[in-house]
């Protein structure tokens, strides 16, 4: 993953800076991203570029000629945030469109490598005009769900526990009261509550009540350590 110390500012005089090429496959929704001093040119998915093309832009040649009208260029002045999707690879940059708005376009990788290193490059040439965005996450929204889980099985688990303890404590009076019938009547048989509750033990209902909690308090570390699934920049 690209970290702070990567980032360090490429100030070298334009002529002298060499071109970044990314090329299909490894650049997975394009066929052809070239990184100047001061644009970006990303040309539509047709393939494997040819071998001439690359050494051509790698040479220096004129980048317009080479990859034609149907090329995306931005100029790097005009770029206004920039954002690395870790999870799926994929590069989204935002800019100015001639004075009409904000455009965006977004380049997808095949390896998160690929991505880092675009990432970095391209956020190394935008200058100091842009932080980095600090990772924020709603804390709360995160511990929603496992607190809520957590709870449940407090309160369920307590709740059983005790109405089963009540169950067993009155068992003796209830038998009592089925066997002292007069005249002849038949014993009364039990219930399906009861039936219910003498298959229960309290002490299971315990154990499982403890598993649950346990899963939710697994559940809550990892997503409060979860690591971020995004890094931004955007000019200051």
């Amino acid at each position: 993953m690209t970290t702070l110390d990567d980032i360090t500012l490429e100030t070298t005089i334009p002529g002298h800076t060499r071109h970044r090429v990314w090329v299909h496959p490894e650049l997975k929704s394009h066929s052809l991203l070239v990184l100047t001093f001061d644009r970006l040119h990303l040309t539509p998915l047709a393939g494997v570029p040819k071998t001439g093309l690359i050494s051509a832009i790698e040479a220096g040649d004129n980048l317009d000629n080479l990859l034609g009208p149907l090329a995306v260029v931005v100029n790097l002045i005009a770029v206004r945030h920039l954002k690395l999707d870790l999870l799926r690879n994929s590069l989204i940059v935002e800019y100015v469109n001639g004075g009409l708005g904000t455009s965006q376009f977004t380049v997808v990788f095949d390896t998160p490598e690929a991505a880092d290193a675009c990432f970095t490059q391209l956020w190394r040439r935008l200058g100091d005009g842009y932080q980095f965005q600090p990772y924020k996450r709603d804390a709360w929204a995160l511990a929603r769900g496992p607190l809520s889980l957590l709870a449940g099985a407090l309160v369920a688990t307590a709740l059983l526990a005790f109405a089963l303890s009540a169950f067993e404590d009155t068992a003796s009076a209830r038998a009592a009261a089925r066997l002292s019938v007069s005249d002849g009547a038949k014993i009364t048989a039990k219930s399906r509550l009861e039936l219910l509750c003498g298959r229960i033990d309290w002490r299971a209902v315990c154990a499982t009540g403890g598993i649950a909690a346990g899963a939710s308090q697994v559940w809550l570390y990892r997503r409060l350590t979860r690591p971020p699934a995004s890094l931004e920049v955007m000019q200051s």
